[in-house]
């Protein structure tokens, strides 16, 4: 019983211990809490004061890069402002110019040649346009052909190209030339033998050995072989061959000019007939055309004309020939020749062209210098002038054309009829338009880049 009652005892004593024990941590812990969280308060002060700090700058730096901003706004909406004013400006400036058009100084044009016209209305003669073909002049052209018959040896020429008077075009291989050159040969020994046979007689005759009709007829022999052997040799000379060419016939060019035909191969066996080339010097050719019989066409030897070539446009002129002396019995038509005056290697024989031959007839158009018109951008333009104070502005105006013509009055003036594009009493450069067209031309270029 005792000793229960001392265990109650203990116990009791030791939940009053353990009681305390809690006690006491919960106190510790909670000192230790309150330690931490002033510490923490202590050591966090100056962070939030940088950090204040830190926010006052970035909000003052904030509001001096808004302010430079603004000013930098306010500088490039005054500048753009400014270019807009410029603008404004040089659109101010250049209002009343045409655009594209080139503005001249009255000193300038009398510098550059430019001289100013007003269209006018004036009686034209009309054209008609007659189809041609250049063809070559026979007068100066050459059929080659092989003075002997042989084998091609070589061909040293070829079509289309130009050759020189004497220049090798072939080589052929002749049986006869080796004939020929034979008889040369033998007519050189018989001269030989002739002129020992006379220089022995002689020395006889003079000794009083011989008579005189033994070296008279060595004489004689000495003299016949002497021709034969210049027979001969001109013989191979005539026909082109060479003493000393073992059979070897040059075919060479008898003129100058541009190879237009050429039959000839090596290998092949040409004969004596036979065509191997032809030569034509084309820096004259003819133009043949058909008169129309319906059209009421005036023309006469020497009378001067233009022709167009169809495949670049170019204008160029002819001088009339010959007329056929009757027309044709079917159709009523003349055959007409012209020498070609103009000089340009694009001319060639077969060359299709428009012949423009005037007309008897002729009426009133509004009509302007042919020199006057131009080609920009293959359109026919004409180039108009505007006076601006002391300055004269051109312009290019698109035109439609009438027929190239000249006028009646004047035959040494030639006019163009404008369809389309002007009227009467407009100015423009009459003079010097070509040259209004490259100043254009570079001021586009110029402008490009």
């Amino acid at each position: 019983m005792d000793i229960q009652m001392k265990n109650l005892n203990m116990t009791a004593k030791t939940s009053q211990f353990g009681k305390a024990s809690q006690a006491l941590l919960i106190v510790l812990v909670i000192g230790l809490t309150v330690a931490a969280i002033s510490a923490f308060l202590l050591f966090s002060k100056p962070d939030t004061a940088s950090e204040d700090s830190h926010g006052q700058g970035a909000e003052e730096a904030h509001a001096e890069e808004g302010h430079s901003e603004g000013e930098n706004s306010e500088d490039s909406h005054a500048e753009d402002s400014h270019s807009d004013e410029n603008h404004a400006e040089e659109s101010a400036t250049e209002a009343g110019h045409t655009e594209g058009a080139i503005e001249l100084t009255t000193e300038q044009l009398k510098q550059q040649g430019v001289s100013i016209a007003k269209t006018s209305l004036g009686m034209v003669s009309q054209t008609t346009a007659v189809p041609a073909m250049l063809v070559a002049n026979t007068d100066q052209q050459a059929h080659v052909s092989s003075m002997f018959s042989g084998r091609v040896e070589s061909v040293s020429a070829n079509l289309g190209q130009r050759v020189s008077k004497g220049q090798r075009l072939a080589t052929i291989v002749s049986p006869d030339l080796v004939g020929q050159q034979s008889n040369v040969q033998l007519a050189q020994s018989n001269l030989q033998l002739a002129q020992q046979e006379y220089n022995r007689e002689k020395q006889l005759w003079s000794q009083g050995v011989s008579a005189k009709q033994d070296y008279q007829r060595a004489e004689n022999a000495y003299r016949k072989a002497q021709i034969e052997l210049k027979v001969a040799q001109s013989q191979i000379q005539a026909l082109g061959g060479a003493k000393s060419s073992n059979g070897r016939y040059t075919l060479t060019a008898p003129m100058s000019g541009v190879i237009s035909n050429k039959d000839i191969m090596v290998g092949e066996y040409v004969q004596l007939a036979d065509q191997l080339y032809v030569i034509d010097e084309l820096s004259q050719l003819w133009l043949e055309f058909v008169l129309p019989s319906q059209q009421n066409i005036q023309l006469a030897p020497n009378q001067q004309i233009e022709f167009t070539a169809l495949q670049n446009g170019q204008t160029y002129q002819a001088r009339i020939q010959t007329l056929a002396s009757q027309a044709d019995q079917a159709t009523g038509r003349l055959q007409v020749r012209a020498v070609v005056l103009s000089k340009d290697m694009a001319l060639r024989p077969n060359l299709k062209v428009s012949v423009n031959l005037p007309t008897s007839s002729s009426k009133q158009v509004l009509r302007v210098q042919k020199q006057a018109v131009q080609q920009i951008d293959g359109k026919n333009v004409v180039f108009v002038a505007t006076q601006h104070g002391d300055n004269v502005e051109f312009y290019p105006q698109e035109i439609d054309l009438g027929s190239l013509s000249t006028v009646q009055q004047s035959s040494d003036q030639q006019w163009v009829e404008v369809r389309k594009g002007l009227t009467a009493n407009q100015s423009y450069a009459s003079q010097g338009s070509f040259l209004l067209k490259s100043e254009l031309e570079k001021g586009e270029a110029a402008h490009g880049h």
